[in-house]
C-alpha cells in the first residue's frame, strides 16, 4: 500500500515509519522543514515539504497515495493553535478528496466529557474536521504516549530527575492510563491493514490507569531518584506552567498546554480496539525501561537533534529538548571559502572573537579537573570525525556544508555547537553558527541562562569576523596566512 504520513519527524512518526516499511507499504513523509535531517536516512522513503497552511502545497504529495497517516498536532504553536489546527485538517481533507485517498487513519486524544484546555478542545474539533469529509477515517485516540520525546513524559522526566519535591495543582490527582510507544505503533501499523475500521474512533490506552502523581512517583524510581509530590489546593495553573518552564527543558509552549489539560478526566474505552488487535500490553515500568534502554544505543547524525544520546551523554537525566542560541550572516563568499575559514577552528584565530571570554570559562573547567586548557587540535591541516578542536570533539564533517561538535567541558548537561553553510544564489553563501544544549535539570537550565547574554554577544562577533575572513579567501588570500 503507498502510504503518506504527514508528521512523520514528531514522537510518534519516527517510530511508525519503519514498522510501515518493515510490514512491506511504500512510505511517504512530510514536514514543514525541508532542511529537517531525516530519522532513518538509510530507509527507503520519499519526503515531501509541506505547510498544512498553504493548500497548494500538498497536492503532490498525495499522487497516487492510498493511506495518509495524520499525526500533527500544535501544542507546540503556542496559544491559539486551535483555529491553525482545524485550517490545517480542512486543507488536507479537501486535497485528499481531490486525489481520491481511500482512507485517513488520524492520531487523536483522548479527551473529557466536556473538554475545556484549548488543546483537547483542538483535537475534538480536528476529529470532527476530519469525520464530516467524504475520504473514510479511522481516529485512534490515546493519552500520555510513555516514549522519548514525548512531551508530557518528558515533563515528567525532568522533573523527578532532578528536584525532590514537587508541587502541584490538585489536578494532579487524575487518572490517566499511559501507553507504551511500542504498543500504540502495533495499533498504528495494524490498522493499515483492517479497511473494515474505516469510519470507527478507537481508544488506545495501557493496561494500567494511575493518577499523575502516582505516575511521577513510578517513574522517578525508574531513573533511581527519589520524589515527593504534594498538591497545594488553588495553586493557579498559570504559575505551574510559568515553574514547569524553568525547571524542565520542554518548550514551554508544550508546556502551558499540558498544564492546561490536567484537570481534564479523560474516558477511555479500549476494549474494542483490544479486541480488534490484541496484544500484551506493557506495563508502565517496563515501558519506562525500554525508553531508557533505547537511549544508551549510540547514533551520530551529520546535524545537531533532539533527543540524539550522543548529545546527551547517554543520561536520562539530559533534558531531551535543546536550548538554542544561533546567528546568521550572509557574505558575498562561495561556501568553499567560507568552509576554508572554519577550518581555522581552534588554531591561532581560536573562535574569531572575544576569546578572553572562552579563556575565563576553559580555566574555571581546568580548576575543576576538566579539559578547558587542552588547546589545539589533533589535526591541524582538516577537520576529521572524532579529532579533538581544543576541548571539543568532532560529531560530524561535511565538508562545505557542515561541522558538528561536542562540548567536552564539565557542566551540567551536554552540548555543542554547529556550524552551517547554506548555497545562496549568485556565489553567495550563509553561515550560522548554533550553540546547543541539553540541561540537566534545573541546574543545567540555570547554567544555560547564565550563559545566555554572553552567547549572543559571542556568535555576533563570531559570524562577523569569520564573515570578514571568507571575504578575504574569495578575492585570492590563502586561509593558511590570514591575520
Amino acid at each position: 500500500m503507498k502510504v503518506l504520513v504527514v508528521g512523520a519527524f514528531g514522537t510518534i512518526g519516527r517510530k511508525l515509519v519503519p514498522e510501515l516499511i518493515d510490514a512491506g507499504h511504500q512510505v511517504s513523509v512530510s514536514s514543514r522543514d525541508p532542511n529537517k535531517p531525516l530519522p532513518w536516512p538509510e530507509l527507503p522513503c520519499r519526503r515531501f515539504t509541506i505547510n498544512l497552511l498553504e493548500p497548494q502545497s500538498i497536492a503532490g504529495a498525495l499522487a497516487d497515495i492510498e493511506l495518509i497517516y495524520y499525526l500533527m498536532h500544535g501544542m507546540s504553536d503556542g496559544e491559539h493553535h486551535s483555529e491553525r489546527e482545524v485550517a490545517a485538517a480542512q486543507n488536507l481533507i479537501n486535497a485528499a478528496q481531490q486525489a481520491e485517498v481511500q482512507r485517513i487513519i488520524y492520531m487523536g486524544s483522548l479527551v473529557s466529557s466536556q473538554p475545556s484546555s484549548e488543546h483537547m478542545q483542538a483535537r475534538v474539533a480536528t476529529g470532527q474536521v476530519l469525520a464530516s469529509a467524504s475520504v473514510p477515517i479511522t481516529e485512534v485516540r490515546a493519552g500520555i504516549v510513555i516514549a522519548p520525546g514525548s512531551a508530557a513524559f518528558e515533563v515528567m522526566r525532568d522533573m523527578v530527575g532532578h528536584l525532590p519535591l514537587v508541587l502541584t495543582p490538585p489536578s494532579i490527582a487524575t487518572q490517566v492510563p499511559p501507553i507504551a510507544i511500542q504498543d500504540l505503533i502495533v495499533y498504528l501499523t495494524k490498522l493499515a491493514e483492517l479497511p473494515e475500521s474505516a469510519g470507527k474512533c478507537y481508544d488506545a490506552a495501557g493496561p494500567e490507569w494511575f493518577s499523575y502523581s502516582e505516575m511521577m512517583q513510578r517513574v522517578a524510581r525508574c531513573l533511581g531518584r527519589r520524589c515527593k509530590v504534594i498538591a497545594i489546593p488553588g495553586l493557579p495553573i498559570w504559575m505551574a506552567a510559568s515553574v514547569l518552564g524553568i525547571v524542565t527543558s520542554v518548550p514551554k509552549s508544550l508546556a502551558r498546554a499540558l498544564i492546561a489539560g490536567l484537570g481534564e478526566k479523560l474516558e477511555a474505552n479500549p476494549a474494542s480496539l483490544r479486541a480488534l488487535i490484541p496484544q500484551q500490553l506493557t506495563p508502565l515500568e517496563e515501558a519506562v525501561a525500554q525508553v531508557l534502554k533505547d537511549e544508551q544505543v549510540a547514533h551520530y547524525p551529520d546535524q545537531w537533534q533532539n533527543g540524539v544520546p550522543t548529545f546527551r551523554n547517554f543520561s536520562p537525566l539530559h533534558g531531551f529538548y535543546a536550548k538554542n542560541a544561533n546567528h546568521s550572516i550572509e557574505i558575498d563568499a562561495s561556501p568553499e571559502s567560507v568552509w576554508q575559514v572554519i577550518n581555522l577552528l581552534g588554531g591561532k584565530h581560536r573562535y574569531f572573537y572575544f576569546d578572553m571570554l572562552w579563556a575565563i570559562r576553559e580555566w574555571m573547567d581546568w580548576a575543576l579537573g576538566g579539559p578547558g586548557r587542552n588547546h589545539g587540535r589533533t589535526d591541524a591541516s582538516k577537520l576529521t570525525v572524532g579529532e579533538r578542536v581544543d576541548s571539543w570533539r568532532i560529531l560530524s564533517v561535511q565538508e562545505n556544508r557542515r561541522l558538528v561538535m561536542k562540548f567536552g567541558m564539565k557542566a551540567p548537561g551536554g552540548g555543542g555547537m554547529q556550524l552551517s553553510i547554506t548555497p545562496l544564489a549568485n556565489g553567495r553563501s550563509r553561515l550560522t553558527i548554533e550553540l546547543l544544549w541539553h540541561p540537566a535539570g534545573f541546574w543545567g537550565l540555570a547554567y544555560w541562562y547564565f550563559y545566555a547574554p554572553w552567547h549572543q554577544l559571542l556568535l555576533n562577533g563570531m559570524t562577523r569576523r569569520m564573515a570578514q575572513l571568507a571575504l578575504r579567501v574569495e578575492a585570492g588570500e590563502s586561509a593558511e596566512l590570514l591575520d
